[in-house]
């Protein structure tokens, strides 16, 4: 019985192991993370002015309206409904091309099940969380640096 015990424990003892060793989010795991979400942040803002600058190439009568008929708050007519739609169409076009890209490049960096891990453990460890805030504001910092040096 003694050893049937202790043959119980060592098998949990393997298996628990590895769980505890899976939970630590290594600092490249957390920056290649980091990468991917400051690359979604900024296809997010590419979409958002290419939208933006796409309204305000309108006539005026058109882009003024553009939340409300958006909204589905004001009755439209042709010429607005196909103004609505092309802004539709170049979202969801942009959008699409930003998920494929999105999903690539989590594959390459970190692998989908990497990136999930760390995704979580970011949401649900405050170190990791508070790492992983320092090493964002240290990637925004050297970006605008480079910016600024640049001219930009």
């Amino acid at each position: 019985m003694k050893k049937l015990f202790l043959a119980s424990f060592f098998l949990c003892a393997l298996f628990v192991k590895p769980v505890f060793a899976q939970d630590e989010v290594t600092n490249d795991e957390l920056y290649k993370y980091a990468v991917v979400q400051e690359t979604l942040a900024l296809f997010q803002t590419e979409i958002s002015a290419q939208v933006k600058e796409y309204i305000e190439s309108q006539p005026s009568e058109i882009k003024n309206r553009y939340n409300e008929l958006a909204g589905g708050e004001a009755p439209a007519n042709d010429a607005e409904k196909t103004f609505i739609d092309a802004v539709n169409n170049m979202k969801s076009e942009r959008t699409s091309e930003f998920t494929e890209a999105y999903r690539t490049l989590i594959k390459r960096l970190l692998g989908s099940e990497a990136y999930n891990e760390v995704k979580g453990a970011v949401k649900s460890d405050s170190d990791v969380k508070q790492r992983y805030d320092t090493l964002v504001q240290a990637m925004r910092a050297a970006k605008d640096e480079a910016s600024v040096s640049a001219g930009q």
